[in-house]
C-alpha cells in the first residue's frame, strides 16, 4: 500500500509540474507575443486634386525623408514603353508605362504580354477551358491555340511583325515544352507597338471602362465580350518620416490620391498618439512636400491597438 501511495503521490508531482509547465510557457509565450506587439493607425485614401509629383519627390529627398515602392520613378522599371498616345498623354499628364495588355481570343483564351525581369518581352497564350473533369488544368495539346488566323494578326500587330516572322514566333510558340499545362511562353527581343495595340482595341470596341484611382486599367468589349484589357502604371511612392520613434507614412500617386498611416514601434500594443501630435506632424510633411496641408482635416486614421 505504501508503494502504491508513493506511485500517486510521485504521478501527482509530474502531472502538477506539468501543468504549472504548460500554463507558465504559455503565460511567457503571450507576454513575448504582447512585448512584440504594436499598435498603428491606417487611412482611407483622399483625393487631393492634381500635384506636381516630381516636386513632392524632390522636396521629399531635400527635407530628408524616405522614399519607398518599385514606382517612384519609372525610368529604371521592366515595364512596357507607351510610346505616343495622345489621348493618354492627355489624361496621365505625366510619365506612365504599361504593365500588360491582355488581348482576349473568347473568354476563356488570351494572349498576354509583359516584360519580364530581363526587360524581354513575354508573351503567354492562356487557354482556362483546357481543364480535365477534376478541374486541373490538362497538358497542354494543340488545340490550346486558337485558329492561326488570329494569331497571327495578333503577333503581326502587337510585334510589329510581317507575315513571314509572325509565322515563324508562332511556330516557336506551339513547338515549346509540352509539359506546361493550360499556358505556354515565349521571351522575345521584340518590343510591343503599344500605339497599335491600344489603336486596334480602341477600332474594334464598342465598350470601354476605365478604373482610374490607384489601379488604373482600361477594359474593352466589343457586343459586351471581353476584346481586351490594358493595365498602367503611374509614378507613385511612399514617404516616410519617423517622429517620437513612430513612422509616419504618406502613399503619394501622381493621379493626385494620397493615403496616410503610422506604424508605432515594436511593445506599443495598446498605447496611443494624441490626435493633435499626429496631426500636426503630417501637416507639417504635408507643408514640407508641397501638398494642401487644408486636406489634412479630411483625413480620418483608424486606430489599431494590435497587428493580431
Amino acid at each position: 500500500m505504501n508503494e502504491l501511495l508513493k506511485i500517486l503521490k510521485y504521478l501527482l508531482l509530474v502531472s502538477t509540474g506539468l501543468v504549472v509547465l504548460f500554463y507558465g510557457g504559455l503565460f511567457m509565450l503571450f507576454m513575448l507575443i504582447g512585448s512584440n506587439d504594436q499598435a498603428s493607425y491606417y487611412g482611407d485614401m483622399v483625393d487631393v486634386g492634381p500635384i506636381d509629383y516630381n516636386s513632392v519627390v524632390t522636396k521629399a529627398e531635400k527635407a530628408g525623408y524616405e522614399l519607398s515602392g518599385p514606382y517612384t520613378r519609372l525610368d529604371k522599371t521592366n515595364l512596357i514603353e507607351p510610346g505616343n498616345v495622345e489621348s493618354l498623354e492627355n489624361r496621365f499628364k505625366i510619365d506612365y508605362r504599361v504593365s500588360r495588355v491582355a488581348l482576349y481570343y473568347n473568354l476563356n483564351t488570351y494572349l498576354e504580354l509583359k516584360k519580364d525581369e530581363n526587360n524581354q518581352t513575354l508573351l503567354t497564350l492562356y487557354n482556362y477551358s483546357h481543364h480535365d473533369d477534376t478541374g486541373d488544368i490538362t497538358p497542354q495539346m494543340p488545340s490550346i491555340f486558337p485558329n492561326d488566323s488570329w494569331m497571327l494578326k495578333m503577333l503581326g500587330m502587337s510585334l510589329g511583325l510581317n507575315e513571314t516572322e509572325s509565322g515563324e514566333f508562332l511556330k516557336k510558340l506551339k513547338n515549346e515544352t509540352p509539359d506546361q499545362k493550360g499556358f505556354v511562353s515565349l521571351t522575345t527581343k521584340e518590343s510591343v507597338d503599344f500605339p497599335a495595340v491600344y489603336a486596334y482595341l480602341n477600332q474594334s470596341s464598342t465598350k470601354t471602362v476605365t478604373e482610374s484611382d490607384t489601379w488604373n486599367e482600361d477594359k474593352f468589349y466589343r457586343n459586351d465580350q471581353k476584346l481586351g484589357c490594358v493595365g498602367f502604371v503611374i509614378p507613385e511612392t511612399t514617404i516616410t518620416r519617423i517622429h517620437n520613434s513612430n513612422k509616419y507614412n504618406i502613399y503619394v500617386s501622381s493621379s493626385g490620391f494620397v493615403r496616410t498611416d503610422i506604424a508605432m514601434p515594436i511593445g506599443s500594443a495598446g498605447k496611443e498618439i494624441p490626435e493633435e501630435e499626429y496631426i500636426t506632424v503630417f501637416r507639417e510633411m504635408f507643408e514640407n512636400l508641397g501638398l494642401p496641408a487644408e486636406k489634412v482635416d479630411e483625413i480620418k486614421l483608424n486606430y489599431s491597438p494590435s497587428i493580431w
